[in-house]
């Protein structure tokens, strides 16, 4: 049975740099599992490893996007599912970092086998989700009540995702969840290690790195990314292109409209940070107890 690494932790928390140390002692070579470290753009805000730390241990599945392309947990799973293989058929270990907890569990879970959905029924449900949300997710609770506690309005994505799927099939998504999943790869056992820092420790670790991302020239890279898009509907920018969900780019954005100050900008950026931190911590902590210990085999 091949064995392969997992290393998640909060933002901040310092994953990057125990990847590099177990990679050195186990001779392994690191892939990216962060959803935003997979774009080229606004390297500094999503805290791209450095040169230096690319050089030391060979890095995978970074920065292979531009702003305008768009990639899911799927797209990701089937790419780093080669990478492994080539990492294993080299003779080296392959160790997977990154906070991206839907990239992971998609990765070790597989996947249910829901139809292709037409370009029309996509159109159609992401304009009635823009246009009446809440509207979309009443006819979703009342097709099947029992979405209305396993998909709350907070997940906007999935619920948009759910109609899409009740509009190709007229099926709730709750049909193909409980279906036999579809995986991406076969024979490995994945061994997980959460990266821990205390809360207090992480939150200062959070607004020193904010602090370290605008002195080494966040707001610049902003200010380039925004003039590629040549688009002046913040909006409609925030909601097209993923990489605005870095934390700090829609903050420093709306500070360069001069919407915020400096100092508001920092504020929301270093809150936002926090709770996203919270978010992971939640995830991971729920999802390696509901590994096996840690240990998932497939």
């Amino acid at each position: 049975m091949n064995k392969v690494k997992v290393i998640v932790g909060a933002t901040a928390s310092g994953k990057t740099k125990r990847a590099i140390e177990l990679a050195k002692t186990c001779n392994g070579e690191i892939i990216n599992c962060d959803s935003l470290q997979i774009y080229k753009d606004l390297k500094i805000l999503t805290a791209f490893p450095s040169k230096n730390e690319m050089h030391q241990v060979k890095h995978k599945l970074f920065g292979y996007l531009n702003y305008d392309q768009k990639s899911s947990a799927v797209e990701w799973a089937k790419l780093a599912s080669t990478e492994i293989r080539n990492t294993l058929s080299s003779g080296k270990t392959p160790i997977i970092v990154g906070g991206t907890g839907l990239y992971v569990k998609t990765l070790v879970e597989g996947i249910s086998p829901i139809p292709e959905i037409s370009d029309e029924n996509r159109k159609k449900a992401e304009m009635f989700s823009r246009q009446d949300f809440n509207g979309m997710c009443d006819v979703l609770y009342t097709f099947d009540p029992d979405l209305k506690n396993l998909l709350p309005t907070s997940m906007h994505h999935q619920l948009t995702r759910a109609y899409e799927i009740l509009l190709e099939t007229g099926k709730s998504v709750r049909y193909f969840w409980a279906l036999p999943k579809i995986k991406f790869i076969e024979n490995i056992e994945f061994e997980y290690e959460i990266v821990h820092c205390e809360r207090t420790e992480l939150y200062k670790r959070i607004e020193q790195r904010f602090e370290q991302m605008l002195n080494n020239g966040a707001i610049e890279e902003v200010r380039e990314l925004l003039s590629k898009i040549n688009n002046a509907n913040r909006e409609e920018i925030f909601g097209k292109y993923p990489i605005f969900k870095a934390i700090g780019a829609k903050e420093i954005t709306l500070f360069l409209d001069g919407i915020y100050s400096f100092e508001r900008m920092k504020e929301l950026a270093m809150k936002n940070s926090r709770h996203y931190a919270k978010r992971q911590i939640t995830w991971f902590n729920h999802q390696v107890a509901t590994s096996s210990e840690a240990t998932r085999q497939l």
